[in-house]
């Protein structure tokens, strides 16, 4: 079995499964409910088939049981039998899972993907200003669009414009863990509590959507 870490937090648990074995080996290992099965057969590639059946061992881990993921209309996922929030992503690498009782999201990206094709369709011009003067700016960026990310699973709503209506406030990257983040909607704006952690070549971040 991979190396499995399991991190206690203020408003949950984060989990972290280190993608090493095929499809078969984790097959062997699962037990697979009726819907499970269905929707594991849908897949075509290994790289889904491993990503799904990690997931689910993954959540297993991290809660002692096995606990069936469901999908809402919108695709987002939701547990079955629990009021527990789930957020889910990975990387080449990882899997990892946020498991909360606030709303809640989590990214996991590779700090050497090159994202600098894509910098100006996610980053306010002050943000990309914080990144440049950062220690190192590449993993700054990074964070920057894993946070984002986070915000925009937590929110659950489509068509937001990442430029312009999610912001990250600037903080001291080498000296804490914690920084804010806001979403500016039509209506109001939601404010984010987030986290942030390095994993051999990976960042995670991961979000709690601050009551108002």
């Amino acid at each position: 079995m991979p190396f499995v870490k399991k991190i206690e937090v203020e408003h949950g648990v984060l989990g972290i499964w280190k993608i090493s074995e095929t499809a078969d080996e984790l097959k062997s290992a699962f037990q697979f409910s009726e819907m499970e099965r269905t929707e594991f057969d849908r897949f075509i590639l290994e790289k889904r088939q491993v990503e799904y059946l990690a997931i689910r061992m993954l959540l297993q881990n991290l809660l002692n049981t096995k606990t069936e993921i469901i999908y809402s209309k919108s695709g987002c996922p939701k547990l079955k039998n629990t009021n527990l929030e789930i957020s889910i992503s990975h990387s080449a690498e990882l899997v990892t899972v946020f498991l909360s009782d606030k709303p809640s999201g989590i990214d996991t990206e590779n700090i050497h993907r090159n994202i600098n094709n894509i910098t100006n369709r996610f980053l306010h011009n002050d943000e990309l200003a914080w990144a440049e003067i950062q220690e190192n700016p590449q993993t700054a960026k990074i964070l920057l669009w894993g946070a984002k990310e986070a915000i925009f699973k937590c929110t659950k709503q489509y068509g937001i414009q990442f430029d312009k209506q999610i912001f990250i406030l600037p903080f001291e990257m080498e000296n804490t863990d914690f920084f804010n983040g806001n979403l500016t909607t039509e209506k109001n704006v939601e404010n984010y509590n987030l986290w942030y952690l390095l994993f051999e070549n990976n960042i995670i971040v991961y979000c709690v959507e601050v009551e108002n």
